[in-house]
């Protein structure tokens, strides 16, 4: 009698290769960070927002992970990357390097992910000198949904998103799109269609609409050479205009932002609705909300692409403010104060 077919090392295809290996790297890093929880202590006050960037080979992830370190936004960013020398820094931003770290003169460092997520994040959270966010790039090849669990498993840390970075003019051909970008992009909560300017407007409408059947809960952001502002990315930078009264115009490379206030308690369940239908086009949102059930309380929400939470506010008073970030192309301003108004936000 034949035994019946079984898939072994001979006979697998490189997706089950692929899958396997990001299966026991995904469990050995979760045994790691259970080891590293029990023998450690957090002395942060607050957790600390990682963000894990994803894309195949050649898609523009370097691109953005260089733009992030180098840009203008007066945070403190730590980089953990699997190879310094690919993101080709500038030597006159080089302040210093010291082992396995390269530290920029704007305060932002990068570190080697050659010992594992987990334990790089523990080190950066035990660093004297404290961080505003961290970013982990993840390899060409990797799922990034593995990484993001280990990542948000590590006591002191936060998972705030996931960012695919996909390559247009690379896919634009493609009928069929292989199995590792489907499993880079359907955990996304921002995918950037970078590359957009190489192909027709017609093809990047195309390819939209695939990603967000195959993300429906992602934003999906079309740039060129990954040029987005800071603020889309990290939620540490995204409250601008917080202090202020009224609507905000600004647009930044084809961002814009608005901001909604309410003197009255807000609903809990009418703001969760909302934000589980989130208006197209709206990229992040941050602010403090004070809810009908603990007016005295005020919240701290936070959302990127669809994925959002609630957390203790620092501040005790105050109406409720809500910054909106979106891409300027699509979204629909009149639409969104309409949506934001129907719950009292204004």
């Amino acid at each position: 009698m034949t035994s019946p077919a079984t898939t072994t090392p001979k006979n697998a295809t490189p997706a089950e290769l692929r899958r396997a290996l990001d299966s026991v790297d995904f469990l050995s890093g979760l045994v790691e960070v259970a080891a590293l929880n029990r023998d450690r202590r957090d002395t942060r006050g607050s957790a600390l927002p990682v963000v894990v960037v994803s894309g195949f080979l050649g898609a523009g992830k370097t691109t953005l992970m260089r733009h992030l370190l180098t840009a203008d936004h007066g945070m403190k960013i730590a980089a953990l990357v699997n190879d310094f020398a690919a993101l080709n820094i500038d030597a006159a931003l080089i302040a210093n390097v010291t082992g396995d770290t390269t530290a920029l003169d704007n305060g932002c460092i990068c570190c080697s992910l050659s010992g594992g997520v987990a334990r790089a994040l523990c080190e950066i959270t035990e660093r004297d000198v404290p961080v505003d966010a961290v970013l982990v790039e993840a390899s060409g090849v990797s799922d990034p949904a593995g990484i993001a669990h280990v990542a948000n498993a590590v006591d002191g840390i936060s998972l705030d998103c996931i960012v695919t970075v996909v390559d247009a003019a690379e896919i634009a051909e493609k009928a069929e799109w292989s199995e590792l970008l489907k499993r880079q992009v359907a955990p996304a909560n921002l995918v950037l269609l970078n590359k957009t300017d190489l192909i027709s407007k017609h093809e990047v409408d195309a390819i939209a609409a695939r990603l967000g059947r195959l993300a429906p809960r992602a934003q999906i952001l079309r740039t060129s050479h990954c040029a987005v502002p800071p603020v889309v990315i990290f939620e540490a930078a995204s409250t601008p205009a917080l202090d202020g009264t009224e609507h905000s115009n600004h647009h930044d490379h084809g961002f814009t932002t608005m901001l909604f206030c309410a003197e009255q308690p807000i609903e809990r369940a009418d703001i969760e609705v909302l934000l589980n239908d989130m208006p197209s086009g709206i990229l992040r949102l941050k602010g403090f909300v004070r809810l009908v059930e603990a007016p005295e309380k005020p919240m701290l929400l936070q959302a990127v692409g669809c994925r959002w939470g609630w957390h203790e506010a620092p501040t005790t008073t105050g109406a409720s403010k809500l910054v909106v970030i979106g891409d300027a192309a699509a979204i629909d301003r009149d639409a969104i104060q309409r949506c934001f108004a129907e719950i009292g936000l204004e």
